[in-house]
C-alpha cells in the first residue's frame, strides 16, 4: 500500500464516530497537522508532499495574525487543522507566558492565555465562513487537529465551535501547550469526553508551558487525555487521566528546556510535524527560527 492511500484506510475501518485513541487515527491526524505548517499555496493546491496524502478535498486556508489554518474534506470528513510555530511572530505568541490570562465569555468562568486566544480570535471568523462554504456549517460533525500552539488554537476552536453548533466529533492534538486555567480544562474534557486525545511525545518541553508555578500563580492546567509515547510509535503508549501524572510526560517536567529535545517536538507519530516534510518549495519557516521556540 502506498503512503498516499493509508489513511483513506484508516477512515473506512475506523469511520465517523470514535471509539476511544487510535494510534492509526493519530497517525493520520498528525499528517493533517504537520501540513498545516507548508505553504498557502500549497495547501490550496493540496500538493505539499507526503503529508498532503489523497481524499482530501475543498482546501480552504484561513489567515490569522502569526499563523494560518485549513479547513477541508478528509476522506469526506469536515477537518480543521492549525499550524503551530513555525516562524519568529507565532514563536513569540507560542512562549510569551508572562501575558496576562484572560477572561473568556466561551466557557464558563474561564480564564485562558491571551496570546492563544488572540491567535483564535484572528482566525475564528474565517474558521467559521470557510466551513461553511465546503458544506460544513453548523450542526455539522468537525475533525480538529494541531501542534503545539495550533494545539492550544485547536483546543480553543473546539470550545466556541461547539457552542456555536458544530459537533467535534474527534480532535486529535500534539504537543499542546497548557492553554487555560482549572475551569477551561475541566470543561473542555468534559465537552469531548471519548472524543479529544492529547498526544505528547518523550522529552518534548512544550507541553510543560506555561508551567504549572508562576509567580503570577496562574494555575493553568491540561485538559485530558493524555496520550504519552515514551518512545517510537512501535513501543507503545500510556494513557493518563490527571495532569501531573508522572507515567506521562510530566516525569520530565523538570527537565531543562533546552534544544537538546527540540526533535522530540518536531516529531509525532513518525510524521514532520513542522516545516520540515513539506515539499521543496512548499516550506512555510525557515530552520534558523526554529530554536527560539525554546527561548523561555
Amino acid at each position: 500500500l502506498s503512503d498516499r492511500a493509508l489513511p483513506r484506510i484508516m477512515f473506512l475501518t475506523v469511520g465517523l464516530v470514535a471509539a476511544g485513541y487510535s494510534p492509526d487515527r493519530a497517525t493520520y491526524f498528525a499528517k493533517l497537522s504537520g501540513a498545516a505548517y507548508c505553504s498557502v499555496q500549497s495547501l490550496t493546491d493540496w500538493d505539499c508532499g507526503d503529508k498532503c496524502f489523497g481524499g482530501v478535498s475543498k482546501v480552504q486556508v484561513c489567515k490569522g495574525k502569526d499563523t494560518h489554518a485549513y479547513v477541508a474534506k478528509s476522506n469526506g470528513q469536515c477537518t480543521a487543522s492549525f499550524e503551530g510555530t513555525s516562524n519568529i511572530p507565532s514563536t513569540i505568541t507560542d512562549t510569551e507566558f508572562w501575558k496576562n490570562g484572560t477572561l473568556w465569555g466561551h466557557c464558563d468562568g474561564c480564564t485562558v492565555h491571551s496570546g492563544f486566544l488572540s491567535e483564535w480570535d484572528s482566525l475564528s471568523q474565517c474558521i467559521m465562513h470557510s466551513l461553511t462554504s465546503i458544506g460544513c456549517g453548523r450542526g455539522a460533525e468537525l475533525h480538529t487537529t494541531g501542534h503545539s500552539l495550533g494545539a492550544a488554537v485547536a483546543g480553543l476552536a473546539n470550545m466556541e465551535l461547539t457552542r456555536g453548533g458544530w459537533t467535534v466529533a474527534e480532535s486529535y492534538t500534539f504537543g499542546m501547550p497548557r492553554t487555560g486555567d482549572q475551569a477551561f480544562a475541566t470543561q473542555l474534557t468534559e465537552m469531548l469526553e471519548g472524543r479529544f486525545w492529547r498526544v505528547t511525545h518523550a522529552k518534548d518541553p512544550i507541553p510543560h508551558l506555561p508551567p504549572e508555578h508562576l509567580v503570577l500563580n496562574w494555575h493553568y492546567v491540561h485538559a485530558e487525555p493524555e496520550v504519552f509515547y515514551k518512545g517510537d510509535v512501535a513501543d507503545g503508549y500510556v494513557e493518563c487521566t490527571e495532569d501531573g501524572d508522572e507515567k506521562c510526560s510530566s516525569q520530565y517536567r523538570n527537565l531543562p528546556w533546552v534544544a537538546l529535545h527540540l526533535p522530540q517536538h518536531l516529531d509525532y507519530m513518525g510524521v514532520d510535524t513542522s516545516f520540515f516534510g513539506c515539499k521543496k518549495g512548499a516550506e512555510d519557516g525557515e530552520l534558523g527560527e526554529v530554536p527560539m521556540m525554546l527561548m523561555v
